[in-house]
């Protein structure tokens, strides 16, 4: 940690100056860093100054801002290091301020665009009256499928966060050289831009897709399966897993879909996949998966999104498997996926209802 980072925190000093000083200091002040970076990437100020030095009045008409509001803002970024500012008032991207170009290795472009956006800020800043007993319904009335809904450019927002997740995600199947047990006709329910349905499409060239999800979600998925060459093996169809989902198909996805829902609504989301499902069909869940034991897990702050934003849950693999059994499902394999987060896949066996 540079000493630099310590020096212009607001509140280090004032909490005694020590390394358990600065880490309280880091989450007082991490309302003020997740929205410098929220800013930073939706104007894609990353992508302007990676050419070379800007300053804020040139940059300001071509991003949509205000010269002196972007300034401040970049003068902030400065302290969190995205950029340096010389004499001239000039801005420079850092090696920091390069993850988030949207060519970046390992970018993290629209992870904050996508993910610190209205929704689940403000359901973050409910989290107090959570705990006191608040309940959250996102699919209700001013829930958040709704927000996402009447806002589709945040829905795309989000699309794409979710999409470099998973982006993440595929790439640590094909490292891994993954095949899943069930092939065919593949429904990807919920499955947003089509990046999962996607790679496994292009693992199994005999197969043949469906992209099942809102509207809203699948708006960049045309050109997402369109650019990964397999649009022509692709269908897609809008609609409400909560309802019904595609009929006939061999191999169901959930992949991080569970999670964003209460027990009672899982067991109806596998349900009508079990119902939609040839006989001797596949079910392939991917999930976050809750420890055994004691030891922390980035699960954990899985779960408490899960718990504010969606009144869903991250669970352990024996929930899973209790929660599928009676819908039908037999567990067959249990694969990890957890270098970079702690995926699991769970495959199970359709049963005859």
């Amino acid at each position: 940690m540079a000493d630099s980072d310590r020096e212009n925190s607001l509140h280090w000093k004032m909490l005694g100056g020590t390394d358990e000083a600065y880490r309280v200091a880091q989450m007082i002040e991490g309302l003020m860093m997740a929205q410098v970076l929220l800013a930073f990437d939706r104007f894609g100020l990353a992508d302007r100054l990676a050419a070379g030095p800007r300053t804020a009045g040139e940059l300001a008409p071509e991003v949509g801002a205000g010269g002196d509001p972007l300034g401040r803002l970049l003068n902030a970024a400065s302290v969190y290091q995205l950029v340096s500012r010389d004499a001239a008032g000039r801005y420079t991207l850092t090696s920091t301020g390069e993850l988030m170009r949207t060519t970046a290795d390992s970018s993290a472009s629209g992870l904050a665009g996508g993910f610190l956006g209205p929704p689940l800020w403000s359901a973050f800043s409910k989290i107090v009256d959570v705990l006191q007993g608040q309940k959250v319904d996102p699919a209700a009335p001013g829930g958040m499928y709704e927000y996402y809904g009447q806002h589709p450019e945040e829905a795309i927002w989000f699309a794409r966060a979710m999409g470099r997740v998973t982006g993440t995600m595929v790439a640590e199947l094909g490292a891994s050289g993954f095949r899943p047990l069930g092939s065919g006709r593949i429904v990807d329910v919920g499955g947003s831009r089509g990046t999962l349905l996607a790679y496994l499409l292009r693992t199994d060239p005999a197969s043949t897709g469906i992209l099942f999800d809102r509207k809203e979600a699948m708006a960049e998925a045309p050109g997402f399966l369109a650019s990964a060459g397999v649009a022509d093996r692709a269908e897609l169809a809008p609609g409400s897993f909560l309802q019904e989902v595609p009929a006939g198909g061999d191999l169901y996805v959930l992949s991080q879909v569970l999670h964003n829902w209460d027990d009672e609504r899982v067991r109806v989301i596998a349900g009508n996949c079990h119902r939609a499902s040839r006989p001797g069909g596949h079910l392939m869940v991917i999930e976050y998966v809750l420890p055994d034991g004691p030891e922390p897990s980035a699960a954990f702050l899985m779960d408490l999104i899960m718990l504010t934003a969606l009144a869903g849950r991250e669970r352990t693999r024996e929930q899973l498997e209790a929660l599928l059994g009676p819908c039908g499902y037999t567990l067959v394999r249990d694969t990890p996926l957890n270098r970079v987060l702690p995926w699991r896949i769970l495959e199970f066996q359709h049963e005859p209802g």
